[in-house]
């Protein structure tokens, strides 16, 4: 009885401790990786063999990035799905008309949302995966409709092609600070934007670089499965043996700044990261490092978190078990971010320690939602080619539907 109860005390301890101390590891090896290096792009020649593939559909309000994007012209391809409504297609070629912009319409109909951003489904990734068949140019970069970038894309481009890589993950910087959870989680990116430099494979959605024929190689064996769809992007590429960089060329994302839009933005990703450790974890001996800590650390050792907050380990308190818990994550903060410190720090403990008790578990539930929905378990599979059908070319500004 007593060893029971000393494990159980150890793995409490181990619960309470870890995610501190594994996230304290990956920002110290991921600073060290980044020691000494300058990114001026100084010595980045400008490519604009490229072009940019923006998916869009539902509503014509959520391209908020029309103008940024008319610097490029006609290398700008607006990706909607087939069964949309005369309206939503006479605004977007009005649209594109304005912009010179090119149109691709897809064959297959999106699911109605009510109006409401998609947090799941497959549209997006089919949008990118069947236009990539038309695109020409020997680069490409998917861009969500509500992103820009801070330098031109032509730069980043030319990175990608001095580094030799054949995909690059950006760095994803916030861009308000209005609220206080926005603030926090300033401090949240901060810490994943470091950790690619240990794993230069965690894409972001929102914008990322390849190869044309590299990223049509990769979406072919996409499970299209939209929460973690663009961590899978970089995990296919690496599987396959292709050169994957991290590029730190900063893009400005809005981050939620309601309790309402940040809870419903978690709950997806916890469902994405329960998919990607745990239904896919035979990837760990790939990536120790990221299993270690999202699978092992968060994931798996969830459970113990709730019992050193429970009145267990030899009937100690709530309330100490709380302060000791606390202490921990308020160590990590000092650790992690007292160069970027500001007021919102003390309450990022708490915010830290909330997400690692209340999220890892509602993620089990919402990756069977989303699962059960969509009819698709998210398996990565990067052996098996998934044909798509084939989809007519990207039309002019002046032409198509209206």
């Amino acid at each position: 009885m007593a060893a029971t109860s000393a494990l159980t005390a150890a793995l409490v301890v181990l619960a309470v401790v870890g995610v501190p101390a594994v996230a304290v590891a990956v920002d110290a090896l991921a600073s060290l990786r980044a020691r000494g290096r300058v990114y001026a792009f100084a010595g980045t020649r400008a490519n604009s063999d490229f072009e940019v593939l923006v998916p869009i559909w539902g509503s014509i309000r959520y391209l908020e990035n029309a103008d940024y994007l008319s610097a490029h012209g006609d290398r700008v391809v607006l990706c909607t799905p087939a069964g949309e409504s005369d309206d939503f297609y006479s605004d977007l070629y009005a649209l594109a008309r304005r912009h010179g912009f090119r149109v691709f319409v897809a064959s297959f109909t999106a699911p109605r949302t009510g109006g409401r951003r998609a947090t799941s489904g497959t549209v997006r990734d089919r949008l990118i995966r069947d236009a990539l068949e038309m695109v020409r140019a020997k680069y490409v970069v998917p861009l969500d409709a509500d992103t820009t970038t801070v330098r031109p894309l032509d730069l980043l481009v030319g990175e990608l092609v001095r580094q030799g890589a054949d995909l690059a993950s950006v760095r994803l910087v916030p861009l308000n600070s209005d609220t206080l959870l926005a603030r926090l989680q300033h401090y949240e990116y901060r810490l994943a934007m470091q950790f690619r430099f240990l794993a230069s494979w965690l894409v972001s959605g929102a914008c990322h670089v390849a190869r044309t024929e590299v990223l049509a190689d990769v979406m072919s064996r996409h499970s299209l499965f939209f929460q973690g769809n663009d961590v899978e992007v970089g995990l296919i590429a690496r599987a396959l043996g292709y050169r994957v960089a991290h590029i730190p060329f900063e893009v400005p994302t809005t981050v939620p700044g309601t309790p309402r839009g940040w809870f419903r933005q978690r709950l997806a990703w916890a469902g994405g990261e329960f998919r990607l450790f745990v239904v896919n974890a035979r990837f760990v001996g790939r990536h120790p490092w990221f299993w270690v800590y999202g699978g092992v650390v968060t994931i798996a050792l969830a459970p113990l978190r709730w019992l050193a907050v429970d009145d267990v380990a030899g009937g100690v308190a709530l309330v100490s078990s709380l302060t000791v818990a606390l202490v921990l994550y308020a160590a990590l903060v000092a650790c992690l971010h007292w160069k970027h410190r500001g007021p919102a720090l003390l309450v990022l403990p708490f915010y830290m320690l909330f997400v690692s008790l209340v999220m890892p578990l509602l993620g089990v539930l919402w990756y069977a939602r989303m699962a059960w929905q969509d009819r698709n378990l998210g398996i990565i599979r990067p052996n098996l080619v998934r044909v798509a059908p084939r989809a007519p070319e990207p039309t002019p500004a002046g032409h198509g539907s209206s």
